[in-house]
């Protein structure tokens, strides 16, 4: 950990000193780095026979773009390569998909985040006072991968006038480069822990937030469902969200996301690749492409197919599962 990120985390003693009474009784449980006020609330809807936990969707706001940048730690911009200050945060979604009466983890979808920094503005974007047209931090997407995780590493957000701390999420699924489902709703923390995070540097410089939870139109509408479960970690916080997906499409497309080449043989990883799945290269079929034994849904291997990319040429990857879900179009090298 950075000097500069251990002066803005604040210990047992000092939360408890600026929560209060009534913070110390809110945070039972602190010794063993367990926030449960600051974390989901009781009231989320959870099926007693399900595993996973429905969240209800919410507007996706006038700020998404739609970047496509595949990357889990979204600090820094690719543009400048400026990182952004603020209270690191690793966020980490667990989506399911529910099928009847059951969850089971949902692979290879796309998860999108987006949010403002610790003053207040988003990139990419122009509105009221600030432009940051051309700019890509705190974006980004990560695919899910077999468990259903997905993970990124961003900071507690800042806030703006009208709206209470928050974090736009965007859950996708493709079938080649045809969106078969989409879920886009927002994240929301304890008030009590943003006040605590937002009297610190560099939040504190934007000043007193205007919009709490509880005056917030859009948190309103079901936002005590959308709160991670949060807890301190070894470098900042660490927020944890469970999701469980409705009329998600029955076989998830499968995705590309790497390659090697090893003398002859081809080796493609990704996910939800079915037994039997095709293997093309420039758009031709592989023969001897079998699934990986150790990681079939993952791994495919092209047992002859390397021979096929020249050194310094760039091919097109594609796989097609037996069901006729295709995946990405993916560029090797």
């Amino acid at each position: 950990m950075t000097k500069t990120n251990q002066s803005i985390l604040v210990s047992r003693r000092g939360m408890l000193r600026l929560l209060g009474a009534a913070g110390a009784t809110a945070l039972v449980g602190f010794g063993n780095l367990d926030f449960p006020s600051l974390g989901r609330k009781e009231s989320i809807t959870e099926a007693d026979s399900l595993s996973c936990i429905v969240r209800p969707s919410q507007t996706e706001g006038p700020y998404f773009v739609d970047e496509m940048l595949n990357r889990s730690d979204i600090r820094t911009d690719p543009t400048n390569n400026q990182t952004k200050e603020g209270v690191p945060l690793r966020l980490r979604f667990q989506v399911s998909r529910v099928v009847g009466a059951a969850c089971a983890p949902l692979a290879g979808a796309f998860v999108d985040i987006w949010h403002c920094d610790a003053q207040g503005t988003y990139s990419d974007v122009s509105e009221g006072m600030f432009n940051t047209r051309g700019l890509k931090y705190l974006r980004g997407y990560q695919v899910t991968d077999e468990t259903g995780l997905a993970e990124f590493v961003t900071i507690y957000p800042g806030w703006y006038p009208g709206r209470t701390v928050h974090i736009h999420f965007k859950i996708r699924l493709f079938a080649g480069s045809q969106r078969t489902f989409e879920f886009t709703s927002q994240l929301y923390f304890d008030d009590s822990l943003t006040d605590i995070i937002h009297g610190q540097t560099p939040y504190v410089a934007k000043g007193t937030r205007n919009t709490r939870n509880s005056n917030d139109g859009i948190f309103r509408n079901s936002g005590e469902q959308l709160m991670p479960s949060v807890t301190l970690d070894a470098q900042g916080y660490l927020a944890v969200f469970d999701i469980g997906l409705t009329g998600v499409p029955a076989t998830a497309a499968p995705t590309i996301t790497g390659a090697t080449v090893q003398g002859k043989k081809l080796t493609v990883t990704g996910t939800n690749f079915g037994t039997g799945a095709t293997l093309f290269l420039n758009g031709e079929v592989q023969p001897k492409t079998v699934n990986d034994t150790a990681n079939p849904t993952t791994v495919l291997v092209a047992k002859k197919s390397g021979l096929r990319i020249p050194a310094g040429a760039s091919v097109t990857l594609q796989v097609k599962n037996p069901d006729g879900t295709s995946s990405n179009l993916f560029r090797y090298p």
